[in-house]
């Protein structure tokens, strides 16, 4: 006979388990006196699978611990593991991980942080494991422990504590829970740890344990996510979708004051919403909760922008939208061209493991600091700790106008990170991928641009903009791209200007950009795919190794080994020779001699047909063949313009010269794509149509580096190097290359008119900027402040006694005094504000980013006093005062002209109500 599992030997009839009154929603007595909670259905499931009755045991908290571990009681409900417990009682594995929250009074809901918790103290349950974590994890937190949960609530609603410890929600199993809920609101919470949750038995009943896991075993995966989704998702109908939003990720989602939550994503999925013709409802999140779908405390979980989490594949949704991240820099931004050349900095990182990695991948000599929120990395930022700020590029720009950092870290334009936002579903219920998808293909692509453009969001970022300009394809063709999103497309190495890969390893060139413009317009991605020069990259087209390569002829012999689009740009061809052999040389020149052309070239079998005088030497690429002139082995190297123009640019090529190939047709450039994909290339093909003269001349510009140095303007000399012809377009690249006469002079007229522009928009006598400036900067804070939903204040300043030092003095000892007002102005604010001389004795102050009027109110207090102080003259110790009326935007006005005229009214106010003083318009009380 077979000896028993030791569990099985020791199974009872009948197993007591203690729970909590008040532990809502996990176990708890509930209104009809009975146990209730997720923990409580799921040990019923789990006696039903063992075949064994139960005996719910409510006690207080304390009780259920000690008498677990007194052997009392056979099993506690659930708790979470600390070291405490671990002496008392031993644990089953992870049933859940249970978040952890402080929940917040509404007085004090702005917090963020909870290291700005001090000065209050914290509530918990005596005993509870919010308790022990918080006086080990923070020591100079102030804890105050109550009986139980209902002693714990009711201190919270007399005003005893402003902050609770509690778990995913409030009880509502609390007598008073509306009124709670009110004065402690969903939005009002900080997030501080997550616990392991498990079931706890006393020391040493190891058979216990197994027996208990063998129960646990049986329910199934999906009969657990129906009883979490019970216990904690939001309460709704059944026609009501719940979606799981992140907060404190502006502008893309948030929570308002209101407690409403608000964003472009929340509009986003409302409008999905609508013409799906369902009803959702919102719940707070956090981007702990947002990948724990096992937990389904929603249908559908918005991806939290910031963080990314293991999700597999039954559980990730459609794509929905499409995000940038970047880097904003403190200092030296002008310095540095590359991320890599990034060194002994201090790089701060939202914790994004695919941002992070490729951040980590590219600098090497600094050091990179991860941060889990947005919060915790400016309050670093703040300290000065930060050299770098990384993260996704609207909520940084978002959070510097927040912590007023915007006039210290710029945006660097020389890096961008894409990732895809998808919905994270329930996987309980996977068709609702199917139906988000059907609603989000239905939007009126415009009405999502139009929100986009709500949201001001970073226009690199214009996801559903960029749609816009997506050709519309075949179903045949529609399909294909959905199936085959990625496309191999070849280049080589180095092949400068065309195609090459750069000294930072990235793939750059004429092509590369036509190609990223091509594969935008049918929302394509690309895998570049390099070799080492063109003859090995045109083999690896015909073999089927790479899809698709460009700036390929279309010969008659090639139109049988692969598929061609339609030509996207023309070039000539030209010979680079030493200048002792003359100029306009044409091929019948160089009969007798030897010239060197790249392998794979179509013109190496028109020469020797046409020319078998020539000698032809095939080298790998334009280095092999430029070296070969330089040694001498060869009396000239044959390339396409584009290339041998940028071989010429170098220094060291003084020697050389360029002569046009004009009995040789110019270079009809085509996409050649591989045989086996014919849909491709009638893909490509439309793509390639519908490139503008506009689309190849930004390309062509700036790879042939056309610029102002030269005396020319840029656009005058592509326009007319595509209407009159190769010949003039070389004589015009080559007078660009070699003519340096102009450049000191062009160099000093760039001065002049810098300084010209810096006149116009700055008064001469005090440096500071002038009305001109003041109306551009004004319009453009007013633009900006409308979706940041923060304040601007206009400071109208009159001095007061100003007349009677000018009269008397002079206006050489009044000029003197206005340079020392300005200066003391400039002292009074920050970098990010302005002050402006507006004529005479009047200045203004824009103050932007700010959170309410007193803030406004502060900095005049500051000037009253500043300007009220002595200034040392030099006939004279001057004393005088000042008036300031000051206009708040958007409540006094949503214009330059209105916040002007409200501003100047207000101290033309003061000065009648006895000077010296500040005022605001009465109307306005501004807050946010």
């Amino acid at each position: 006979m077979l000896a028993l599992p030791v569990y099985a030997q020791n199974t009872k009839q009948t197993y007591r388990i203690a729970i909590n009154k008040t532990s809502y929603p996990f176990h708890f007595i509930n209104e009809e006196g009975k146990a209730d909670g997720m923990m409580v259905d799921l040990w019923r499931l789990w006696g039903e699978k063992q075949a064994v009755e139960l005996e719910f045991v409510p006690l207080n908290w304390q009780q259920t611990i000690q008498q677990v571990a007194n052997g009392v009681v056979d099993i506690h409900a659930g708790l979470t593991k600390n070291p405490a417990r671990a002496e008392l009682l031993d644990f089953t594995s992870v049933l859940l991980r249970q978040n952890r929250h402080l929940f917040l009074h509404r007085s004090i809901a702005e917090i963020k942080s909870i290291l700005d918790l001090k000065p209050y103290a914290i509530g918990v349950v005596d005993g509870s494991s919010h308790e022990f974590s918080l006086k080990n994890k923070y020591p100079n937190l102030t804890v105050k422990s109550f009986a139980n949960r209902n002693d714990l609530y009711q201190a919270a609603l007399t005003g005893e504590i402003l902050i609770m410890a509690g778990v995913e929600k409030l009880s509502k199993n609390f007598s008073d829970y509306a009124l709670l809920s009110q004065k402690f609101p969903a939005f009002a919470r900080i997030s501080y740890e997550t616990g392991e949750y498990g079931a706890g038995v006393a020391k040493g009943q190891k058979p216990l344990l197994e027996f208990i896991q063998q129960g646990m075993d049986k329910i199934s995966p999906k009969e657990k996510a129906a009883i979490k989704s019970k216990w904690l998702i939001v309460d709704s109908s059944e026609n009501v979708i719940t979606l799981s939003y992140s907060n404190n990720q502006m502008p893309f989602s948030g929570t308002s004051r209101a407690g409403n939550a608000q964003g472009f994503f929340i509009e986003l999925w409302q409008m999905w919403a609508e013409y799906s013709g369902l009803d959702i409802e919102f719940v707070l999140g956090n981007s702990t909760e947002f990948n724990q779908t096992n937990i389904n405390m929603a249908d559908i979980h918005i991806t939290s922008v910031t963080n990314e989490k293991s999700i597999t594949d039954s559980t990730l949704g459609p794509v929905i939208y499409s995000i940038n991240y970047g880097l904003f820099f403190a200092n030296d931004i002008d310095k540095v061209l590359h991320i890599s050349e990034i060194e002994n900095k201090n790089i701060g990182v939202i914790h994004t493991p695919s941002f992070v990695k490729n951040i980590q991948d590219k600098v090497s000599n600094s050091s990179v600091i991860i941060f889990d929120d947005y919060q915790s990395m400016f309050a670093a930022a703040e300290k000065g700790e930060l050299d770098v700020i990384a993260g996704q590029v609207d909520i940084v720009e978002n959070y510097l106008i927040e912590y007023k950092l915007q006039s210290i870290f710029l945006k660097f334009y020389g890096y961008v990170f894409k990732r895809d936002v998808n919905a994270t579903l329930n996987k309980t219920d996977l068709k609702l991928s199917e139906l988000i998808l059907e609603g989000f293909e239905n939007l009126p692509l415009q009405d999502l641009v139009t929100l986009e453009k709500k949201w001001h969001l970073d226009e690199s970022s214009g996801y559903f903009n960029r749609q816009l300009s997506i050709l519309t394809l075949s179903e045949q063709e529609a399909l294909w791209v959905k199936n085959h999103n990625v496309v191999k497309f070849g280049i080589t190495r180095n092949w400068i200007p065309v195609e090459f890969i750069d000294k930072f390893d990235e793939v750059k060139g004429i092509n590369p950009d036509i190609f990223d413009l091509l594969t935008k317009r049918l929302n394509l991605k690309i895998d570049y795919v390099v070799h080492e020069n063109f003859n090995e990259l045109y083999q690896a087209l015909i073999a089927g190794e790479i899809d698709v390569i460009g700036s390929v002829v279309a010969t008659q012999e090639r139109k049988k080994q692969v598929l061609f689009t339609d030509s996207y740009w023309s070039m000539p061809w030209v010979i680079l020779h030493p200048r002792e052999l003359g100029t306009q040389l044409r091929l019948e020149d160089f009969n007798g001699k030897t010239l060197a052309i790249a392998k794979g070239y179509y013109l190496i079998s028109i020469i020797r047909k046409q020319f078998p005088l020539i000698a032809l030497r095939l080298v790998d690429d334009n280095e092999e063949g430029l070296l070969a002139i330089q040694k001498g082995i060869v009396d000239g190297f044959i390339d396409s313009l584009s290339s041998g123009t940028e071989l010429l640019k170098r220094e060291s090529l003084v020697s050389l010269s360029m002569s046009i190939l004009e009995e040789v047709d110019k270079n009809g450039n085509h996409l050649a794509v591989n045989q086996s994909l014919p849909v491709l290339a009638s893909i490509l093909n439309k793509a390639v149509l519908s490139l503008s003269d506009l689309d190849s001349q930004q390309v062509y510009e700036k790879w042939f580096d056309i610029n102002i140095e030269t005396g020319l303007d840029k656009n005058v000399v592509l326009r007319l190097a595509l209407q009159v012809g190769a010949l003039i377009f070389i004589i015009i690249i080559v007078i660009m290359v070699w003519n340096r006469r102009l450049y000191q002079e062009i160099k000093n007229r760039k001065k002049l008119e810098q300084k010209m522009e810096y006149m116009a928009t700055h008064d001469d006598l005090t440096g500071l900027a002038n009305r001109v400036l003041l109306k551009d900067r004004l319009n453009k804070a007013i633009t900006f402040h409308q979706r940041q939903k923060l304040l601007v204040a206009v400071l109208f300043i009159d001095l007061d006694g100003f007349k009677d030092i000018n009269d008397t003095y002079g206006h050489d000892i009044g000029d003197e005094l206005l340079i020392e007002i300005a200066n003391r102005l400039k002292g009074c604010v920050r970098e990010s504000d302005t002050v402006v001389r507006f004529g005479g004795d009047e200045f203004v102050l824009l103050l932007t980013g700010l959170h309410n009027q007193n803030e406004a109110g502060y900095v005049a207090d500051k000037v009253l006093k500043i300007i009220q102080q002595p200034i040392q003259l030099p006939e004279v110790n001057a004393y005088i005062g000042c008036s300031i009326g000051i206009a708040m935007y958007p409540d006094d006005g949503d214009s330059d002209n209105e916040l002007l005229k409200v501003a100047d009214s207000l101290m033309y106010d003061v000065k009648a109500a006895g000077k010296n003083h500040y005022a605001f318009n009465r109307k306005s009380d501004t807050k946010v």
